[in-house]
C-alpha cells in the first residue's frame, strides 16, 4: 500500500503543475501560441534570470496518472508554475499556472523582462 501511495505522490514532489486537471491544461494552452516566445524560471529552484523558449509546438496531452493532464511545448511536457507567458503590457510575462488555476507555490504571479 505505501508503495501506490507513492507512486501518486511523485508527480507532486517533483513538479507543482506539470500535470494537472483536463480543465487547468486547456486554460494553459488557450494562453500559448505556436511561434510565440515563453519564459522558463524556477524561482524556488534558485534560478534568478529567466530563460526565452520559442515555441514550435503545442500539445495538451493525458498522463500516466488517471485523469491527470500534460502541456507540452516543443514535444516536452512543462511545469506551468515555471513558466512565463507575455502579457498585452509590455516587458511583462505572467505565470501560466496561475493563469490557468493550478495552484503554484514559491512563484511570482508576473515578471518584468529584461
Amino acid at each position: 500500500m505505501a508503495g501506490l501511495s507513492l507512486m501518486f505522490a511523485l508527480p507532486a514532489l517533483a513538479d507543482q503543475c506539470a500535470y494537472t486537471t483536463k480543465k487547468q491544461a486547456l486554460l494553459a494552452l488557450a494562453s500559448l501560441n505556436v511561434g510565440d516566445t515563453v519564459y522558463e524560471l524556477c524561482e524556488p529552484c534558485g534560478e534568478t534570470r529567466p530563460r526565452p523558449l520559442s515555441i514550435s509546438s503545442l500539445a495538451a496531452e493525458t498522463t500516466p496518472v488517471k485523469n491527470l493532464w500534460q502541456v507540452k511545448v516543443n514535444n516536452s511536457g512543462i511545469d506551468l508554475a515555471y513558466v512565463f507567458v507575455a502579457t498585452g503590457r509590455r516587458g511583462q510575462a505572467s505565470n501560466l499556472a496561475k493563469l490557468s488555476g493550478c495552484p503554484a507555490s514559491s512563484v511570482s504571479s508576473s515578471l518584468i523582462l529584461r
